[in-house]
């Protein structure tokens, strides 16, 4: 039985998105990504971009790109895979051509990592206001 599921990795280096099949979980992720901590965007109703969680924080800073409807660059390689009903990552239905034309690569350019606070209740203005 084949556990693999399909994946569409940005890989930043060669600047290309190509389909990959990795196992489910967190390893293969760290593996695929090339990383050891993980954040999620979600992208569709059906799929999440994984990327490294410490990518701004590495010195030298990993090459970025920009992705369709995210506003800040994502430093390092990303992972596209899809989830179901119950929140499991599976394989995603997207193809490495579509996910082509929702990413921008824009190198070595330096970003500095920021952290903000919202306060529980202004996060509805913040959601409007940044028009996520």
């Amino acid at each position: 039985m084949n556990t693999k599921i399909k994946a569409i990795k940005i890989d930043v280096a060669k600047r290309e998105v190509y389909e990959i099949e990795i196992e489910p979980g967190l390893d293969a992720m760290y593996e695929a990504i090339g990383c050891r901590a993980v954040d999620m965007v979600r992208i569709t109703q059906l799929d999440d971009l994984w990327i490294d969680d410490c990518g701004l924080l590495r010195e030298p800073q990993p090459d970025k790109f920009k992705f369709l409807g995210h506003a800040q660059p994502l430093a390092g390689n990303g992972l596209i895979c899809g989830y179901d009903d119950q929140g499991e990552t599976v394989s995603t239905a997207l193809t490495a051509d579509t996910v082509q034309g929702w990413v921008r690569w824009i190198g070595a350019v330096h970003v500095e990592p920021e952290v903000l606070f919202i306060p529980f209740a202004d996060i509805p203005e913040y959601i409007s206001f940044h028009g996520l």
